[in-house]
């Protein structure tokens, strides 16, 4: 993580806290989604139909390929790490 850190690539340095910030935003998403529900339950069935909808549309090798590689990521840093090459 240190060596990711002072990597002079900004993708590197910052890939991993912006999964975990969109992860973040979909999670709290579910809280104004929550009032919405609560105030007009159709508009919120409707956005949550819109995001289903968007969310089949995207092809299903984009899923295995984002699965393959933060898979691949993870499995290389933990022998890196069993290895003693990173810490």
């Amino acid at each position: 993580m240190v060596s990711e850190s002072i990597d002079p690539d900004p993708w590197a340095t910052r890939a991993r806290p912006t999964f975990l910030y969109v992860m973040y935003a979909l999670l709290l998403w579910s809280l104004p989604m929550g009032v919405i529900a609560g105030w007009r339950p159709a508009m919120a069935a409707a956005i949550t139909a819109g995001m289903r909808d968007y969310l089949n549309a995207l092809p299903e090798p984009l899923y295995a390929l984002f699965g393959t590689g933060y898979l691949g990521y993870t499995a290389a840093r933990a022998w890196g790490k069993a290895k003693g090459a990173e810490r």
